[in-house]
């Protein structure tokens, strides 16, 4: 009887340690197996993100041929950064000569209520109308573009202003016009998408008044304020000549 339990005892136990045993050499198995599935998830992502990669860059890659086979383009601009009045919108029309060359007119506007020069200012509008050719040097997107622009600033005098003139008020006195002849340069990109979608930045440009053709200032034959004529003769003479800098220029449009 106790020879029977004691060898029973010892079938139990042998058993125990035959499964702890297969339990042992199991848990590597399996710790394997999951180490082989994050590696085999790791590939597929990193294959799919390659593929998507590939997809991007041939997508921006087929700029030129897309640009080479239309003809024309029109495109809507925004200009956030943009002196002398941020916040700038227009739109720009243009015709394709080449894959390398683009001749562009583009219209731009913005304008303000808030006084910024002169002291006394009611509002202020600045259009912008510029002849452009843009260059990409027989690249894809990159561009230099340069070219001839008109500028037409107006200012609307505030009432305060207006009040300390003492002979009396005369047509037009209060708006002050300023027109220029000048040149731009930027430095961008302009990339073209399926369905001919065009997406462009300009990352820097620059357009500087050269020469005033005409300055209407009703306001100066009248006013009788010493400082108020040298205040608005002063602003006169910055927005003639100061420079249009601006950053972040993008526009969006279609080629056909």
């Amino acid at each position: 009887m106790h020879f029977k339990t004691i060898l029973a005892l010892l079938i139990v136990s042998v058993t125990l340690h035959s499964k702890a045993e297969e339990v042992k050499q199991a848990a590597p198995e399996k710790e394997q197996s999951t180490s082989e599935k994050a590696k085999e998830v790791f590939n597929k992502a990193t294959v799919i993100a390659k593929q998507a990669t590939d997809t991007v860059v041939k997508t921006f890659n087929e700029t030129r041929v897309r640009r080479e086979a239309e003809s024309y383009f029109v495109l809507g601009s925004y200009s956030g950064v943009d002196l002398l009045i941020p916040g700038k919108y227009g739109a720009t029309v243009g015709a394709i000569q080449s894959a390398d060359n683009t001749w562009e007119i583009e219209y731009l506007r913005g304008s303000v209520a808030v006084p910024v020069v002169v002291a006394d200012l009611g509002s202020m509008r600045d259009e912008r109308i510029s002849l452009i050719r843009r260059s990409y040097f027989g690249g894809n997107s990159f561009n230099l573009s340069y070219g001839l622009s008109y500028y037409n600033f107006t200012l609307h005098l505030g009432d305060d202003i207006l009040s300390r003139v003492t002979s009396g008020y005369y047509p037009n006195m209060g708006m002050i016009q300023i027109e220029a002849l000048g040149l731009n340069v930027a430095l961008g990109n302009r990339w073209i998408f399926r369905k001919n979608i065009t997406l462009g930045v300009d990352w820097f440009s620059w357009s500087q008044p050269l020469h005033v053709t005409h300055v209407s200032a009703e306001y100066l034959n009248h006013a009788t304020n010493q400082q108020d004529i040298d205040n608005v003769q002063k602003g006169i003479d910055i927005i003639s000549h100061f420079p249009r800098f601006a950053a972040i220029k993008f526009q969006l449009g279609i080629l056909f």
